[in-house]
């Protein structure tokens, strides 16, 4: 397997400045896209559901699928707001610290 390469030049001197996700904010991004994902889907599922068989919605599974979109998009909701702040935090240190 071949070993990554290093940029030769700067990252001081380029046009763009080098973004940097630590682990965290990836971990955020990829649950919050999971969770809301989940809940369109289950939401679509829901809407194939009434329009097929309106009488299935007190059967085993469709209880479970109608409440993910219940709990699911104010939780994801909730991480979007805490990765914006965990963001915005991290580039106003980077600020600061440049001038």
């Amino acid at each position: 397997m071949a070993k990554p390469t290093r940029p030769t030049e700067d990252p001081r001197e380029s046009a763009e400045p080098s973004v940097t996700f630590n682990r965290t904010e990836r971990v955020l991004a990829s649950m919050v896209g999971g969770i809301i994902v989940l809940g369109l889907l289950c939401f679509v599922a829901m809407i194939i559901m009434w329009l097929t068989a309106p009488g299935a919605a007190g059967s085993m599974p469709w209880p479970v699928v109608m409440a993910i979109p219940l709990f699911g998009f104010p939780i994801g909701m909730v991480l979007l707001f805490v990765l914006l702040g965990i963001i915005w935090t991290r580039r106003a240190r980077e600020n600061r610290a440049s001038r």
